[in-house]
């Protein structure tokens, strides 16, 4: 078909010898100077070059249509024909990169270029093939479950989900890995399967991360390192094939030991966490009553030593009266005796509302005057 096209005429393909040139214009002007021959000619403009061509072809179709209606060409009709069919052809290269795309461009197979967003060309099937992605989606791989139905049903989530901790234990895990195509090319031809070697790649990082981490860590505060781990590893695992994906995003979104033993394995973190709390109350109590014990044990302490003191100086105080009144004894006795024995009577009977008389008075017969009334209405010494 193209062929005939660019063979129609004896000027090339669009009626004339190149460079603009008509026929009767093939030949060289004698009345050029060697010199202008031998200039170089100046560098031609693609977008010039578009247009003569469209320019070229639309003539070539005017010229058919006026040799069809002259009648001067039988083979016009079937000329027209084919011109029109190589154009819808042609029409066919025209294609548009949204914006969240780019486009990767082969000729007989074989890369060419990388397109980006726009109105693009390229030689139409079978010679040229474009193969678009989106550059800008995040897309979500899921392992241990599957937030879609009708999906992946025969998946055995079990075998995704179920890994081997660090120190031997068992723990079921769901996780999801997000992506997005940062090298269009290598991504189109670097790997055969991109998303199953993606999940591959995502399983095997996340289980080499479990199986430095202890059981205990994975459960609790752990999840955040186990994360950005697994995420730096599959990154590293990805480049290392040139596949082209930049992973967005490593997220856990259920870590528990396995279903068959999860009651007892939560009966064991319970007792752990009830020995924990009963330790933890226990060094409160200590804390709380040991300061308050020695505090105690000093303040007695402290009593005892005053106490110690008050007694000792009474004592010297009782020892220095009673050798001063020994010292008074001594000098006049029989007096001393008599004060001593009148001061404790006084004492002892200063509570009492009995009057005393001695012998002596009652003998004399002399009757004596007491105001007794007076004498009880007198405020008791204390």
């Amino acid at each position: 078909m193209l062929k005939i096209l660019m063979n129609s005429g004896p000027w090339g393909p669009w009626g004339g010898a190149g460079n603009n040139q008509k026929p009767n214009d093939s030949k060289p002007n004698n009345s050029e100077s060697p010199k202008s021959e031998k200039k170089s000619p100046p560098p031609k403009n693609p977008k010039n070059d578009f247009e003569d061509f469209f320019k070229k072809i639309f003539d070539r179709i005017k010229n058919f249509l006026d040799s069809a209606q002259s009648g001067k060409s039988p083979k016009s009709l079937v000329g027209i024909i084919i011109l029109v069919i190589s154009l819808l052809w042609l029409s066919l290269g025209f294609y548009q990169v949204d914006t969240d795309e780019n486009a990767v461009l082969l000729y007989f197979g074989k890369f060419y270029k990388v397109t980006t967003p726009g109105l693009n060309y390229h030689i139409p099937y079978p010679f040229g093939q474009v193969i678009k992605k989106s550059v800008t989606a995040v897309n979500t791989e899921e392992f241990g479950f599957s937030s879609s139905k009708k999906k992946n049903e025969d998946r055995d989530f079990n075998a995704e989900s179920l890994m081997l901790t660090g120190d031997e234990n068992i723990v079921d895990i769901e996780f999801q890995v997000q992506w997005q195509i940062s090298d269009i090319k290598d991504f189109t031809f670097s790997i055969a399967d991109p998303n199953q070697t993606i999940r591959k790649s995502s399983e095997s990082a996340m289980r080499e991360i479990i199986a430095r981490t202890p059981i205990v860590s994975a459960l609790s505060d752990g999840k955040g390192k186990i994360e950005n781990e697994t995420k730096d590893l599959l990154q590293a695992i990805l480049d290392s094939y040139g596949a082209g994906v930049r992973v967005v995003l490593v997220q856990l979104r259920r870590v528990d030991p396995p279903a068959q033993v999860i009651d007892a394995f939560r009966d064991v973190q319970t007792a752990k966490a009830d020995k924990e709390k009963e330790i933890n109350e226990g060094q409160a109590y200590a804390n709380d009553i040991i300061p308050r014990a020695r505090g105690e044990a000093a303040q007695k302490k402290e009593q005892a030593e005053a106490y110690a003191k008050e007694v000792v100086t009474n004592a010297q105080g009782e020892a220095g009266r009673f050798n001063s009144v020994y010292n008074q004894y001594s000098k006049a006795k029989k007096v001393t005796r008599k004060r001593l024995y009148l001061e404790t009577m006084e004492k002892i009977y200063q509570d009492t509302d009995k009057v005393f008389i001695d012998k002596s008075v009652a003998k004399s017969g002399v009757t004596p005057y007491f105001p007794l009334n007076e004498i009880k209405q007198q405020p008791k010494k204390e």
